[in-house]
């Protein structure tokens, strides 16, 4: 086998797998579309809501690349029909508003695991990559001052902290990474 070749087969996705972007009409999602097909890949699917604006997705969605499937990941049925086929998912959808905790668990957490579970169903994917957030990171026991980062520990009782965005956050991670020892779902969490 040539090196090109073994190079291919190690990839988690090739040109022409289907990816999904949740929260594509986003700021960060629409750019990672954009991203994505710099890079040559041609199917990407992007899920949005039916209200999402999609000025943001502009010139991209008229690629025959790209894929708009409009619908709500608080739905089984939805998820099921965006993850149908998928190789990569990249989820950034998230709570909108993150001043309630019920809303932001339903649409961080409730909607994370409609994705997981759809994906078990399809039985195809290679990798979740979930994004995450800064949020997550507790600095309370470091010096002023300090830098927050990765190195930080994740905040360990996020409804002590006030923020409902945090504690949907950490739940969300909490449960990729559940998924990924129980059910083997290969997963990355990515902190913005």
């Amino acid at each position: 086998m040539s090196t090109a070749a073994v190079e291919r087969d190690s990839l988690i996705a090739h040109e022409d797998d289907l990816l999904l972007v949740t929260g594509a009409s986003g700021f960060i999602g629409s750019r990672l579309v954009a991203c994505l097909l710099d890079r040559g890949f041609r199917n990407v699917r992007c899920f949005a809501r039916p209200n999402s604006e999609m000025t943001a997705l502009g010139r991209l969605r008229g690629s025959e690349s790209v894929h708009v499937v409009t619908g709500n990941l608080l739905s089984r049925n939805d998820c099921d029909v965006a993850m149908k086929g998928v190789k990569v998912i990249f989820h950034l959808a998230t709570a909108r508003d993150g001043k309630s905790y019920s809303d932001a668990f339903m649409n961080s957490v409730v909607t994370t695991r409609n994705l997981l579970d759809a994906s078990l169903e399809h039985q195809c994917l290679r990798r979740f990559v979930n994004v995450s957030s800064l949020a997550v990171y507790t600095n309370k026991a470091n010096p002023r001052g300090r830098l927050l980062d990765e190195h930080c520990p994740v905040e360990r009782r996020p409804q002590s902290r006030g923020d409902a965005y945090c504690f949907a956050k950490v739940k969300q991670d909490e449960l990729v990474i559940e998924y990924g020892g129980r059910f083997g779902i290969p997963y990355v969490i990515v902190m913005l």
